[in-house]
């Protein structure tokens, strides 16, 4: 029964076992690897599921395989099921070269697959590529835009700041001739500049005497 269970799992990614759930192939994640220039492939690990699933196809795959009825085909299923729903705490079945089945702690039975032999899934070789120009969604506040979008506004609102600098200039300048129109033209102010007051010698106190 572990030779059907096995190739009728790897040909169809899933396989039912009766009151127990399924047993499913689920692919890996390829993991980037930038450090090293390189990509890990995905490795697929097997895992028993408890999800109710329909056990025909896999009750004829089985009779077909083993020429026999599909009642017979049924009661070895259930037979096999049924050992493992009877799976004694701290023993397990083999599942050849796919994994096994155990009890953990808790008295539930699960499976664990085996660690794929890295040979079957190598590494390749990737050079990481920043596309500066690619454009992708984002968010800003509450509105959906783009990448693109935002930086093209940034830079029409830098171009607009550069192009009005010449507005800020005329203006201080235009504020700097009132303010000396008015100083100018006040007539408790005198126009010439620096300090315009006579000093006033003040008259030499002897404080001495000489003899005659």
């Amino acid at each position: 029964m572990e030779d059907m269970i096995r190739m009728f799992l790897f040909k169809n990614k899933q396989c039912p076992l009766p009151s127990l759930g399924a047993l499913y192939l689920i692919d890996g994640n390829a993991v980037a690897l930038y450090r090293e220039g390189k990509i890990a492939a995905p490795v697929p690990c097997i895992k028993l599921i408890d999800m109710p699933m329909s056990a025909d196809n896999f009750i004829e795959f089985i009779a077909t395989e083993k020429n026999i009825s599909t009642p017979e085909a049924t009661d070895l299923l259930d037979q096999y099921c049924d050992k493992l729903k009877n799976l004694d705490a701290f023993s397990e079945k083999k599942l050849p070269h796919a994994g096994k089945f155990y009890v953990n702690a808790e008295g539930n039975l699960v499976f664990k697959s085996i660690e794929m032999p890295k040979v079957f899934f190598p590494e390749i070789s990737a050079e990481r590529v920043i596309h500066s120009a690619a454009s992708h969604t984002m968010v800003v506040g509450d509105k959906e835009t783009t990448n693109t979008e935002m930086a093209a506004y940034y830079s029409d609102m830098d171009s607009k700041t550069a192009d009005r600098w010449w507005i800020w200039a005329a203006a201080l300048a235009a504020i700097a001739a009132v303010t000396l129109g008015f100083y100018f033209n006040d007539q408790s102010h005198d126009l010439s500049f620096g300090n315009t007051h006579q000093l006033e010698i003040s008259p030499v106190i002897k404080t001495y005497s000489t003899a005659d």
